[in-house]
């Protein structure tokens, strides 16, 4: 962090005099900046620009943002800046004839740093749980590594690997497993560096059994699963996660059908600063969910979660049953960029955002489905906290489906530009001195004035391709933004030539990033290809997460040449398809320094769940009278003046989930209804279901007292219904994705 304070030259009615000085703060990382103007509280608007020292050109930073608390007046960010450089930046303020000028000067990251000392761990070196408190020098970090073949296991401990108030250290190449709370833990530390390591398996199965009657898991004493995180980092300074490959967690996040998702997470963020978190792999599994791939930590508080100056940039964020990431919390001056999102409920939550801005540019939010194959929306927002004065912007993002959408908000401001999405839904209250802004975005339907509508027309999204076509409407539509000048797109969505997830790797997918396949009377689709193309010589390894035994990828290593191009066969086996018509998993082209390509696989099947037969654990309810008949025994669920009302009886008290056997032909694959037990006012029941295939759609959870009740359901949207089912133990429930 750099101060800079300069006297600066006012001109107010033709009159010339000196002001106190201005100060400009200075939050430097490797090709980012926040920066923070402190200066007279009457000043208006406040323009940065900046240049990388020794050249002519000034550039605009981010539009800065006004905040008068706690002295800080003005704050934005500059990026896509080089490593190791030195850059002027000039801020220049004003309010009608009064004008203000200040500068300064700042050097970004070094990639490498000087090492002093490197220590070899050996299995010898690593009989308990490693605990590292070493503290090296700016000009002589500390760098630890492992022999070949050595795994820091923590072996019952609650915690692996803890760096406790270590300083200028570097931890890379490692293998991490166990930790019954934590696989890592970076306690108040400043400056250190994690880099390509392999962080899996940790928790603590033995300890904990899943509960069918509330649908989470529980211990011994009753209590239920909280957070257990690859890498939890409480506070800090100058942290950096890159190139680690995240995955399997031994304990499974809940599904939102039984409450907030809670349970294992990827990256647990508790106020640090300065934080980067690049180039990872986060990926958990179709069996083993997360909660959030990267979480927040007390989402409400001023500093919460990455709290200020971070970077999470060229990221694959994978299988969460809530959020890809929770940028809840300060998020002032935090930058997501140039990531890729699939597999989640959500995809990127902004919910509180009490200090500001952040940043959200060129990221890919796709295929967002949870373990029950439900999704909520690829950014969260919501009108519960705020700062005042907190802002959001969203550039140039790329979503694919239903649920992609932008919900505006009352409590901060939020500017959506250049994005392609479903929808960008306004507040039912806006108020003007927000600036709340949304212009030149492509959506579905019903645009607002300065925005598009229609389809993106990606070239094959099927194959995970979501370049444009020639004659998309996203195509020459795009707005400048002051402070994206690395790059001249012109269309909207994430840069054409972008490979996301970002990484500055020399290996391409040059045919897609995306295989799919059928499962039919047990026989497999036939097998489906990827091809590689190396730009420099390199090598890699297949990486898949453990539960993903059903498909193999062959090769499952290479050597290429510069200019090589290699095909990859991934091939499916139906004989351990048995249990579920969805398969969902990723593997990792993995090179020996940790950068990498991900491939996304799924596969759907025939497979036939028995039927759901009444009972003490489950009751069915038909709805037949006034309704459509339709083949194989459904109705077709319409008219919103009609309600059934259907009365049963439990004996003690259970917890209940209410289900239906649905199907979706409305496009969208989205539907609703009307559900409640004993309510004077039932609730609205959002279905969202892939494809036009039926699906046990879980509703609602009731607790119920013994005694009678009424089960009440009324249509609400179109849809096609063969059953209503209370289940009173989920483990049939549990398993029908």
């Amino acid at each position: 962090m750099k101060t800079v304070k300069t006297a600066f030259l006012c001109f107010v009615s033709g009159l010339l005099f000196q002001c106190i000085g201005a100060e400009l703060e200075f939050a430097p990382l490797f090709h980012s900046c926040g920066v923070i103007c402190r200066t007279n509280e009457l000043m208006q608007e406040c323009h940065v620009t900046y240049r990388k020292k020794g050249t002519a050109l000034w550039l605009p930073a981010f539009e800065a943002v006004y905040d008068p608390s706690y002295g800080e007046k003005f704050r934005t960010s500059i990026v896509d800046l080089e490593p190791d450089t030195e850059y002027e930046v000039r801020a220049v303020l004003s309010r009608k004839k009064l004008r203000e000028t200040a500068a300064g000067t700042f050097r970004t990251w070094a990639e490498k740093v000087p090492v002093g000392q490197t220590i070899v761990l050996t299995p010898e070196r690593l009989k308990k749980n490693l605990v590292i408190t070493s503290r090296g020098k700016a000009d002589s970090w500390i760098r630890y590594t492992a022999a070949p073949g050595t795994v820091i296991d923590g072996k019952g401990g609650k915690v692996a690997l803890t760096l406790k108030e270590a300083e200028y250290v570097i931890l890379e190449n490692l293998t991490i497993r166990g930790g019954t709370n934590n696989a890592v833990v970076l306690d108040n530390c400043r400056f250190v560096r994690l880099v390509n390591c392999d962080i899996g398996f940790w928790g603590d199965p033995e300890n904990w059994k899943y509960d069918g009657a509330t649908g989470r898991m529980r211990n011994r004493a009753g209590q239920t699963l909280r957070n257990k995180n690859a890498i939890y980092i409480n506070r800090g300074f100058g942290q950096v996660i890159e190139r680690c490959y995240i995955h399997d967690p031994l304990l499974s996040a809940n599904n939102w059908v039984y409450g907030h998702p809670d349970g294992s997470q990827g990256i647990a963020p508790f106020k640090p600063r300065s934080t980067v978190i690049r180039y990872n792999d986060i990926c958990a599994s179709d069996l083993k969910w997360w909660n959030d791939a990267i979480a927040g930590n007390r989402n409400f508080d001023l500093d919460g979660g990455l709290n200020r100056d971070c970077d999470v940039y060229g990221n694959c964020l994978a299988f969460a049953n809530d959020d890809g990431i929770e940028l809840d919390g300060g998020q002032q001056n935090v930058r997501f960029f140039r990531n890729h999102i699939e597999n989640c409920f959500m995809g990127v939550s902004i919910q509180g955002c009490m200090t500001g801005p952040s940043f959200i540019f060129e990221n890919r939010i796709v295929d967002l489905r949870d373990e029950f194959l439900s999704r909520a929306s690829a950014v969260k927002t919501a009108d519960i906290w705020g700062g005042h004065y907190a802002a959001s912007f969203f550039y140039n993002n790329t979503t694919d489906q239903s649920a992609a959408r932008i919900r505006l908000c009352r409590n901060f401001r939020i500017v959506a530009v250049n994005n392609i999405l479903e929808e960008v839904v306004p507040s039912a209250i806006s108020f003007p001195f927000l600036k709340t802004a949304w212009h030149h975005n492509l959506v579905k339907s019903g645009a607002a004035r300065g925005n598009f509508t229609g389809n993106a027309g990606f070239v094959d999204p099927d194959r995970g391709i979501y370049a444009l076509k020639e004659d998309s409407p996203a195509r020459g539509k795009a707005a400048v933004i002051p402070g994206l000048n690395g790059r001249t797109s012109k269309d909207l969505g994430a840069p054409q030539d972008l490979e996301l997830p970002y990484r500055p790797f020399p290996l391409a997918l040059t045919d897609g990033r995306k295989v799919t396949f059928t499962v039919k009377k047990g026989i497999a689709a036939a097998p489906q290809t990827v091809t590689v193309r190396a730009d420099a010589p390199l090598s890699f390894t297949v990486r898949k997460s453990a539960d993903s035994d059903w498909y193999e990828v062959t090769p499952s290593q290479a050597r290429l040449k510069a200019g090589e191009k290699l095909t990859l066969t991934v091939k499916i086996d139906p004989e351990k398809m048995n249990s579920r018509n969805h398969y969902r998993s990723a593997f990792f082209l993995r090179s020996p320094e940790g950068w990498s390509r991900p491939v996304s696989v799924a596969a759907v099947t025939d497979f036939k769940y028995p039927p759901l037969v009444p009972g003490e654990k489950v009751r069915v309810f038909v709805p037949e009278k006034g309704f459509a008949k339709l083949p194989g025994g459904a109705v077709r669920f319409a008219g919103k003046s009609k309600v059934v009302s259907f009365p049963f009886e439990v004996k003690k008290p259970v917890s209940a989930f209410l289900c239906a056997e649905v199907r979706i032909t409305a496009k969208g694959g989205k539907s609703s209804l009307y559900a409640g037990v004993d309510a004077s006012k039932p609730e609205v029941c959002t279905i969202r279901t892939p494809g036009t295939d039926w699906r046990l759609a879980t509703l609602k959870r009731y607790t119920l007292a013994p005694g009678k009740h009424t089960l009440t359901v009324s249509p609400r949207e179109t849809l096609e219904v063969k059953a209503f089912y209370l289940i009173f133990d989920d483990a049939a429930l549990k398993e029908r994705r």
